[in-house]
């Protein structure tokens, strides 16, 4: 099954430009409320304290990102090994042939659609909303019906 790794990435380093306009950043917040910059200042992080809170930020975010695409994957792979064996050959057949990115959210469309499980999904979801519609459509008509034409 092809796929495309998904990239790491390590602790970014901060430049000397991106640590002046941290420290502008700051100054701009003081002088902002002159009255209160003793107190605007109090509640500022430090440079090395924000750095390491995008950092924790950071971390967290990609560890989601992977736990998400891991998923995707899993659920993709379930789906795809459940159907038939000729099912199983389209599906091969198109995503080894697919030039777009290999990503789980393609393959997942991909066994989706072919699988039928979309046009299932839809379906179920058209019946649900269904009685909604038609309720709708009766209030209309009868809105339509009861109002007066004053000519």
């Amino acid at each position: 099954m092809r796929f495309k790794r998904q990239e790491r990435y390590g602790p970014r380093q901060l430049t000397d430009r991106q640590r002046a306009a941290y420290a502008r950043k700051l100054v701009k917040e003081q002088n902002r409320y002159p009255l209160f910059a003793e107190h605007v200042a109090a509640e500022q992080r430090g440079i090395d304290e924000e750095t390491a809170r995008r950092e924790q930020l950071s971390v967290k975010t990609e560890q989601s990102q992977r736990e998400f695409t891991a998923g995707v994957w899993r659920r993709a792979r379930a789906l795809y090994f459940a159907q038939p064996d000729d099912v199983r050959a389209r599906i091969g057949a198109k995503w080894r042939a697919w030039t777009g990115p290999c990503t789980a959210v393609y393959f997942a469309s991909m066994v989706d659609l072919e699988s039928g499980e979309q046009a299932r999904r839809l379906a179920r979801i058209d019946a649900e909303r269904a009685p909604a519609r038609e309720r709708i459509l009766r209030q209309i008509l009868a809105q339509r019906t009861s109002t007066l034409d004053l000519r």
